[in-house]
């Protein structure tokens, strides 16, 4: 018994043979074994892939963005937005009685690649003292990660914007 599917579009097809044979179980009731599968793919013209032509409008009423001004620079925007004191966050790690200093050194190199595991230690030393250290400074989506991924390393933490205020 053979089982034939087929799927056609406007420049390739696909077909799908599947052979099988009747086959006996142990208990006497008759069933299907799949023998094998063969795929046919081509096209129906030459054989080879579609290519997408290239659109026929006219693109010249676009300005290009790359396009510099007399005396400007390609590469940066005057009026671009910087990372300014309402876009960045502090990461803090708070002090708590479950935290050691091997855990601290452990959890927050892993977490954050710009520290290394004496910062970290320095860090734990200075939650102890304070009762928080501020880990990082950093944008809000990266800080939430790094606070939530100290979470699961099991260290407290919390985030809190930045004032700017040295």
């Amino acid at each position: 018994m053979a089982f034939v599917a087929g799927m056609a579009t406007t420049s390739s097809f696909a077909m799908v043979k599947l052979h099988s044979i009747p086959s006996v179980s142990a208990k006497g009731k008759t069933g299907l074994k799949l023998m094998s599968v063969k795929v046919r793919a081509g096209s129906f013209k030459t054989g080879g892939a579609g290519v997408l032509e290239r659109p026929s409008f006219d693109q010249s009423q676009f300005d290009p963005s790359s396009q510099a001004l007399e005396g400007g620079d390609i590469g940066r925007s005057r009026d671009k937005k910087g990372t300014g004191s309402g876009d960045s966050y502090k990461v803090l790690l708070v002090d708590d009685a479950r935290h050691s200093e091997k855990l601290v050194a452990k959890v927050l190199p892993q977490v954050v690649p710009s520290v290394t595991p004496n910062d970290a230690r320095k860090l734990f030393h200075v939650s102890r003292e304070h009762g928080s250290a501020v880990v990082i400074v950093t944008v809000k989506e990266h800080a939430e990660f790094y606070s939530q991924m100290m979470v699961r390393g099991g260290l407290r933490s919390t985030i809190v914007p930045d004032s700017g205020v040295v």
